[in-house]
């Protein structure tokens, strides 16, 4: 029997993409994963540098044009506007993520009227179409909520928004396409809907229909534009826009579907449960934080429902960017407003006597255990009650062998290592190293003693008397009077582009580090092209291994970095090498990977036991003495309490937190002994 015909093409999917190379694999990994089969990619490279340019031609299924140069964001969505020949084409921003059933919904409505000359949808940054996620929600299974609770009106928009535009052929024949005037871009599709709406089309919003919109991912400048291209629209429609926008705000025809805030009013009638839930003491811009963002971003991009609980009613939110909405669960009523999910993952000692009480309520529900350092050696309780809470979460991945190994050898258990990343995709050369004059050493000042900060600066100061090196510091923590002089550039605290542009920039990458429980500076100077100087402390030699990516030298030791950063300003050509060989090793460290490797993990855990209900009780004492002794959470434990059938404020003494502990671990220490025997 021969195979059915493909359907025809009936749409191109127009992606310009400059730069951003983070936010162009995540867009077209999206596309790729959701579009329909007869809608094609065109990809529009404005000039992207090296490493984009390179990555874009590797890729296969799309038609890849090429501006020599770059040309700005309006005249490639034009060139990709033209190229297309089918019945619609949708011009999509490199920095959005598409979602399932959106082109077919938007599509299959413009079928229905032949009037309607432009469609976007909503998202979370389209201007005054914007819709924010409720809490829980991650952009897949929000676009799903959307489709199944919308009323479907598609009323007319004003305006249109360009992030993700439907835009008919009739109309691109009749109108053309966007006006080159409004130059590198900026009010160009405004003037476009209103060039429509003119000539008697429609231009309306897909109310069922939500697609991410990450705004600004691929554009740097801004004021100056902007001002320009508004006082060019303002000179055309400024009439016109003024009173369609109150109109448009007066019939509030997107009044039913969001509160004040712009957030989605829908109920759910069928809410979706969690493939993996991962409970965070606090949001922060701390390295243990952005992992576990970034590995649910990995774990959402990869079809699952992956959350993070956070365990503070309020706080900052993350400066990571996140393709979720954290839930925020107050420690104590985490047993009875915890959602329904089949994983439920700690990821700090503190956290795991919540999960293992939450998890016993809850048949059905199992629990991991994601470690990222050795706690025992720095947390606020000594490393036997660590040790305890491996216990009640047996399961366990670490993101290095070494992590597993030592755990294993302390405590026992199988722990997995699940490696985390540095994200290639934003760490790669740029271009910005200089080729001749002076060496470039960069390295972070912390002020955690751990972080080796009064190890660094006497070796940069012996560094720096060599006139050949050019020192640039960054990080929170700036030098005291106590700290040795030395010729050198502070940066301060920077954001991740930051970092990323300083990193590309150095010659050499130092990290003192006195203990790593992976040590993510290194493999950042790795993938950004530098040669690295390293402390042999633990979690660095998941990648780095001594004279073939890195040089590795004893921790606390001063003169052996500065020996080491010295050797490689004298010796140009092992500086050379080791930066290619740690380049080559840091690109096989990705999110995409770590992601797979959990999935694995997930794939890999036996079906959940139902704790019996003393053993329940016991769990949820435990976790009313943590929140009781520990300041970190700040909050009582009635909740728990309540779960637990426990009315007395006095529920027992703080020395029982040991005894309470160990009764809840009689469980898990017989499921530890079956794994065990399996494993065997």
């Amino acid at each position: 029997m021969s195979e059915p015909a493909a359907a025809p093409y009936r749409c191109d999917i127009v992606i310009p993409v400059f730069n951003a190379l983070r936010s162009t694999r995540d867009c077209l990994a999206s596309v790729r994963r959701t579009r329909p089969a007869w809608a094609r990619i065109i990809v529009v490279n404005d000039g992207s540098d090296a490493r984009t340019s390179d990555w874009l031609r590797a890729q296969e299924g799309i038609t890849l044009l090429e501006n020599p140069v770059n040309l700005g964001f309006v005249k490639s969505a034009n060139r990709g506007l033209l190229f297309s020949d089918l019945p619609y084409v949708c011009l999509l921003n490199s920095d959005t993520l598409l979602t399932e059933g959106a082109l077919e919904r938007m599509v299959a409505r413009m079928d229905l009227d032949p009037k309607i000359g432009l469609c976007c949808p909503l998202s979370n940054g389209a201007v005054n179409l914007s819709v924010q996620m409720p809490e829980g929600e991650d952009v897949f299974s929000f676009a799903r909520r959307v489709a199944r609770t919308s009323p479907a009106r598609y009323p007319d928009a004003v305006t249109v928004v360009g992030f993700c535009l439907l835009v008919s052929r009739r109309l691109i024949e009749e109108q053309g396409v966007f006006d080159e005037i409004f130059g590198r871009g900026y009010c160009e599709e405004t003037d476009f809907h209103y060039r429509a709406r003119a000539a008697g089309w429609r231009c309306v919003v897909a109310d069922d229909t939500f697609v991410y919109h990450r705004s600004g991912a691929s554009f740097t400048d801004g004021n100056e534009r902007t001002a320009r291209n508004m006082k060019i629209l303002m000179g055309r429609w400024e009439a016109l826009h003024t009173r369609e926008i109150a109109q448009f705000n007066l019939v509030n025809a997107l009044g039913g579907l969001r509160d004040g805030d712009h957030r989605w009013s829908l109920p759910d009638p069928a809410p979706e449960t969690y493939d993996v839930l991962f409970v965070l003491p606090m949001m922060g811009v701390f390295g243990g934080v952005a992992a576990v963002l970034q590995l649910t971003n990995a774990l959402i991009l990869g079809g699952l429902k992956a959350g993070v609980v956070i365990l503070q009613d309020q706080g900052p939110e993350s400066e990571v960017e996140i393709f979720f909405r954290p839930l925020r669960i107050a420690p104590d009523r985490l047993g009875r407003d915890l959602p329904p999910c089949r994983l439920l993952v700690a990821t700090a000692y503190q956290t795991a006597p919540l999960v293992a009480a939450a998890a016993a309520s809850r048949p059905g529900t199992q629990t991991a255990y994601f470690v990222q350092d050795y706690e025992g050696w720095f947390g606020g309780d000594d490393p036997e009650y660590v040790a305890f809470t491996y216990q009640l979460v047996p399961r366990i991945t670490t993101v290095t062998s070494w992590l597993a190994d030592e755990i294993r050898k302390r405590h026992g258990g199988n722990p997995i290592a699940v490696p985390i990343s540095a994200d290639p995709d934003i760490y790669y050369p740029r271009g910005n190293r200089a080729e001749s004059g002076r060496i470039r050493v960069v390295a972070m000042l912390r002020s955690d003693e751990r972080r080796g900060g009064r190890y660094l600066l006497p070796a940069m100061a012996l560094a720096a008397a060599d006139p050949r090196v050019e020192v640039v510091l960054f990080g929170h923590q700036r030098l005291t009077s106590a700290d040795p002089r030395f010729p050198h550039e502070h940066r301060g605290t920077l954001s991740q582009e930051g970092v990323a542009e300083l990193l590309s920039s150095a010659h050499i990458v130092v990290d003192p580090s006195l203990f790593q429980g992976f040590g993510l500076v290194g493999l950042e100077g790795m993938a950004s092209g530098a040669a690295c100087v390293l402390t042999d402390s633990g979690g660095i030699h998941e990648y780095a291994v001594a004279g073939t990516n890195a040089l590795i030298v004893p921790t606390r030791d001063s003169d052996a970095l500065a020996a080491a950063v010295l050797r490689l300003v004298n010796e140009p050509i092992l500086r050379l090498r080791l930066a290619a060989a740690g380049l080559a090793t840091a690109r096989t460290f990705t999110w995409q990977r770590t992601a797979r490797e959990y999935i694995a993990f997930i794939q890999s855990l036996a079906a959940a036991e139902q704790i019996p209900p003393d053993q329940q009780a016991a769990l949820s004492l435990l976790a009313i003495e943590l929140l009781r002794g520990n300041k970190v959470f700040q909050h009582g434990a009635s909740g728990w309490k309540t779960a637990a059938g426990i009315t007395s404020s006095s529920v027992a003494p703080m020395d029982l937190k040991r005894r309470v502990l160990n009764r809840a671990l009689v469980p898990i220490r017989a499921l530890k002994r079956s794994l065990d025997d399996l494993v065997r």
